[in-house]
């Protein structure tokens, strides 16, 4: 093989090894819409992995949560700083080729218990067997993809969504390429 093929080679594996990718902080309304009754409340977030590829893809997926501040407003601005965040492993996952995965996560409530994460900002965070461009500023198909979706359900226990909510929704190309790793 000749040296320029194998420096080929070499930058096209550098380019899809492990790269972490994010949606960037979010915040997640109280309610959709505006119904006669008041809204309905965002109570889940769903996280779609998706396999394109004949092969075998890896991908590792984490959360970030700062929860709503509870202090009172007290005038025309109001800057609420250093809101601790919290990660939550949402686990690692092997896609089969031509898959999908759903991740679906409820949005606890417990107001009153500090685990209420209503009116949270979030960040959805993942690494793996992603394609990036060789400048590592765009994400591309051909490996793994990624899209977050989030509304209201009216069941538990049902998988989905009864009324997305299009504030809560982040295609593929959305996402942003972390440099850092």
């Amino acid at each position: 093989m000749s040296e320029s093929k194998d420096k080929s080679k070499s930058k096209d594996k550098h380019k899809s090894s492990k790269v972490k990718i994010t949606t960037g902080p979010f915040l997640v309304p109280e309610e959709v819409d505006s119904e006669l009754q008041g809204g309905r409340e965002n109570d889940r977030i769903i996280i779609i992995l998706k396999n394109p590829t004949d092969k075998y893809l890896k991908v590792k997926v984490t959360l970030g949560v700062c929860l709503e501040p509870r202090t009172p407003m007290s005038g025309h601005l109001n800057v609420y700083k250093d809101i601790e965040e919290k990660e939550i492993k949402l686990g690692y996952f092997t896609l089969k080729p031509h898959t999908c995965t759903r991740i679906e996560r409820n949005i606890p409530r417990g107001l009153g218990i500090g685990k209420d994460e209503s009116n949270a900002v979030y960040r959805v965070t993942a690494k793996g067997d992603f394609n990036v461009s060789s400048d590592k500023s765009t994400v591309l198909c051909g490996l793994a993809e990624i899209s977050v979706i989030g509304g209201s359900v009216f069941n538990f226990q049902e998988a989905g969504l009864e009324q997305a909510d299009p504030a809560l929704f982040f295609p593929y190309s959305n996402f942003v390429v972390c440099n850092k790793c």
